[in-house]
């Protein structure tokens, strides 16, 4: 079997993140990377849009989802990403990473999380 991958990358999303006093009630700037690996053989290959992973399609729900949520942990923020994308997408796997500065850590230029998901994570949260 192929396995293909769609790469994003840099998705700057303006969050409500944090549980330090400092981070309370503020947005925050984070940068999302996708890694999709999928299979291209299904339409792409052929440059038809059967079997198309949309990363603009993808990007803009992410945007959309995670901008109106507030959340404490960025791994909670990466975890919620994957599960939005394997809902719209259940046969790819997704790769999150997030990162962002933190507010309260001015010698620490970034923190970073990743997860790797695909629907059989999820599989007691999401439609049969």
């Amino acid at each position: 079997m192929a396995t293909d991958t769609v790469h994003c990358n840099a998705l700057e999303l303006s969050v409500e993140i944090g549980f330090h006093a400092v981070e309370q009630g503020v947005k925050q700037r984070l940068l999302v990377d996708l890694t999709l690996t999928c299979d291209f053989g299904s339409g792409p290959a052929r440059d038809e849009h059967a079997g198309l992973v949309d990363y603009y399609t993808i990007a803009s729900h992410i945007e959309r989802h995670v901008e109106a949520r507030r959340y404490q942990l960025v791994e909670a923020v990466a975890v919620d990403i994957a599960r939005e994308i394997v809902r719209l997408h259940p046969t790819i796997s997704a790769r999150v990473r997030v990162t962002k500065h933190p507010l309260d850590m001015p010698r620490v230029r970034s923190v970073a999380v990743e997860c790797v998901r695909s629907a059989a994570d999820f599989a007691a949260e999401l439609p049969a």
